[in-house]
C-alpha cells in the first residue's frame, strides 16, 4: 500500500535503538561470518536506493557512535547527529516524579520522601538509572514484609500497609544501583 501512495504517504519513522549492535564497522569483527557487513551493506542500499523517498525518516541510536560504520554517517544518510546528555537536576525531577506517579496515586510513598533531594542526590543519574533506583526502593521496601525462614512468607498485615520510605531510597542509593 505504501509503495502504490509513495511520496503521498505520510511520514514513515523507521527507529534503530542501538543501531551500533547491527551497524558496526565493516570488516571489524575478525572471524566473523560477514553477516554484520551484509546488514550495513541492505541497510546503506536501502536508504540510498534507486528514488528519493522524501517521507521517510530514519533515526539510529546509540550509547557508542564510534562502533557505527563511517559510511552510515555520511551525507544522505544518518547524517544529523544530537547528543542528548544526562537529564539536569530539573530533569531528574521531572523523571522521578513520572516513576513514582503510581505510589502518589496509591499512597504508597511516605511523607518522608522528598522527591527534590532525591533529584539534587542523584546527579549524573541517567533517566533509566532513575527508574532503576525507584525500582529498587520498592523492592527495600517490599523485602522489609518478607520474614526470613526456610520458605518466603509475607506478613501481609504489614504488607497492606506498606509504604516507601526516604530511608528506602537512601538505601538503594547506597547500594550503588548504577
Amino acid at each position: 500500500e505504501q509503495r502504490r501512495l509513495g511520496a503521498n504517504s505520510g511520514l514513515h519513522i523507521i527507529i534503530f535503538d542501538e543501531i551500533d549492535a547491527i551497524c558496526k564497522q565493516r570488516g571489524s569483527m575478525a572471524g566473523s561470518t560477514g553477516v554484520h557487513d551484509t546488514v550495513v551493506n541492505q541497510l546503506l542500499s536501502k536508504i540510498d536506493g534507486v528514488e528519493q523517498l522524501n517521507n521517510i525518516l530514519v533515526i539510529g541510536m546509540t550509547n557508542r557512535p564510534d562502533l557505527i560504520d563511517e559510511a552510515l554517517l555520511r551525507p544522505g544518510r544518518l547524517e544529523v547527529k544530537m547528543e542528548i546528555g544526562l537529564p539536569d537536576e530539573k530533569g531528574r525531577l521531572q523523571i522521578l516524579h513520572i516513576h513514582t506517579a503510581r505510589m502518589r496515586g496509591h499512597q504508597l510513598l511516605s511523607a518522608d520522601v522528598d522527591i527534590k533531594e532525591l533529584a539534587v542526590e542523584t546527579k549524573n543519574f541517567s533517566g533509566a538509572e532513575l527508574e532503576g533506583l525507584v525500582r529498587a526502593a520498592q523492592s527495600t521496601a517490599m523485602n522489609r514484609h518478607i520474614k526470613a525462614s526456610t520458605k518466603v512468607e509475607v506478613d501481609m498485615e504489614k504488607a497492606e500497609s506498606l509504604q516507601v520510605t526516604r530511608g528506602d531510597f537512601l538505601a538503594s542509593l547506597e547500594n550503588d544501583i548504577k
